[in-house]
């Protein structure tokens, strides 16, 4: 019977990363706006944050990444490499700081999103040899990093308020 459950809860934790990527994609191709959004992010530090537990965020950024790279068309292993390294960033922040603070949140998701963007970037660029100019990256860097914060500000107290509910 444990095992059982086990299995149903696994299973229920790998949909809700499979529709979190696939609600990002859709979103995305419908509505302009929401490619400043980065809803595998949020999720990877997220999940960073609440386990603290490195090698689980790992696993967790690695499959979001991969499958952001997959539906997006980008450079494949460039997401994942970046939502890999930055959900071990965030589990490791998790077990140091208090990141149950929204103000420590705001810092997190900031920095994470401005270096999540400069990682792909970088990655990109070492990859595709062509001469495209990056002349206004910084500028969407930082919508980016604006709309993910206010975003994941709503969802980590959303899922605070849920996990923390009493019947």
């Amino acid at each position: 019977m444990r095992r059982v459950s086990t299995f149903a809860i696994l299973g229920k934790f790998i949909a809700a990363l499979i529709t979190v990527v696939i609600f990002q994609g859709i979103l995305s191709l419908k509505f302009k706006v929401f490619t400043y959004f980065d809803l595998p992010l949020i999720c990877s530090v997220y999940y960073g944050f609440t386990l603290g537990r490195p090698i689980a965020s790992v696993t967790i950024g690695s499959a979001l990444g991969l499958m952001q790279d997959s539906l997006s068309g980008a450079i494949l292993g460039t997401n994942g490499f970046s939502k890999t390294l930055i959900g071990f960033l965030a589990a490791v922040a998790g077990a140091k700081f208090n990141v149950d603070q929204p103000i420590t949140r705001v810092f997190a998701l900031f920095l994470f999103t401005l270096g999540d963007g400069l990682l792909v970037t970088m990655l990109g660029l070492m990859v595709n040899s062509s001469s495209a100019t990056y002349s206004g990256a910084f500028g969407g860097w930082l919508l980016s990093a604006t709309f993910n914060t206010l975003l994941g500000l709503v969802l980590f107290g959303y899922y605070d308020r849920w996990a923390n509910a009493t019947t």
